[in-house]
């Protein structure tokens, strides 16, 4: 395992990045997807049938491929951050993150005294079982620490999270969003949309990285043109579903329109003795 955080140090050069959504705790739908062609994925731990205790084999499923493997925290539970880390994962998404006294928590949560309290152990997989020579002094600059935004207080205090030593990023929650606004999840309301876009437009002048997960590419594409710069589309839940859903929909079309013959005529077949 390279301690070179590739997703974060495209992140800070501001690059555009697609990203995978993914949901399902199978090591090989998370083979599959880190084999597709993204630039990194979410392993969601929040929304998912996954839990940390499934993390190892899925990070395990996607270390041979170019996608880089990022972890969407179920809570903010130091436990559970510290299991993660150990785990070998260099990137972490934080949910419901709506202060600076919760972003600094955070941000030490997964760093080294003296930057911060990540407890300490020689042996797991994040160190290759203690055969990176250089592992503790260079992990506290490769771990990358992304902050959620999901409710218009958090979105109001944007500024000031991504100021915070040790958040190398924010992500904006379009469905808490929505339903903190009363839209009911509607990610494409009007003023979810003139949200996210003051807050692009914010992190695009100050260079700060920004994240969001959406729908559809049409989506992606307006994210990107208002200051976004990672974007997850969809999700293998999702795309698995909708690619079922449209291939039924379109042979029930196709069978509707092809009147049914009549079976052919049977004869009782003549005896073989």
């Amino acid at each position: 395992m390279s301690l070179h955080n590739t997703f974060k140090h495209a992140l800070l050069k501001r690059e555009r990045l697609v990203g995978a959504w993914f949901m399902s705790a199978s090591p090989v739908l998370a083979e599959v997807i880190a084999n597709a062609g993204y630039d990194f994925m979410v392993i969601d731990l929040e929304h998912s049938t996954a839990s940390t205790h499934d993390l190892h084999s899925l990070l395990q499923a996607t270390a041979e491929s170019e996608t880089a493997a990022v972890v969407r925290m179920p809570s903010h539970d130091k436990t559970q951050v510290k299991f993660a880390l150990d785990l070998g994962a260099l990137s972490l998404y934080f949910p419901m993150v709506g202060t600076v006294d919760q972003a600094v928590t955070l941000a030490r949560a997964c760093r080294y005294p003296p930057f911060g309290d990540r407890g300490f152990a020689r042996m797991h997989r994040g160190s290759r079982y203690n055969t990176i020579p250089d592992y503790f002094e260079r992990i506290n600059q490769e771990v990358c620490v992304i902050a959620q935004l999901e409710t218009p207080q958090a979105m109001a205090n944007a500024m000031q999270i991504a100021g915070v030593p040790g958040i190398d990023g924010l992500f904006v929650g379009p469905g808490d969003l929505s339903i903190a606004l009363g839209h009911g999840g509607d990610v494409t309301h009007p003023q979810v949309k003139e949200m996210m876009a003051e807050v692009g437009g914010f992190c695009r002048r100050a260079g700060v990285p920004l994240g969001t997960v959406l729908p559809t590419p049409e989506m992606v594409a307006w994210a990107y043109s208002v200051g976004f710069n990672f974007v997850s589309h969809g999700s293998d839940i999702g795309l698995l579903m909708n690619a079922a859903r449209t291939g039924i929909a379109q042979i029930r079309q196709l069978s509707s329109d092809t009147p049914m013959s009549d079976p052919p005529t049977q004869t009782a077949p003549s005896s073989a003795y």
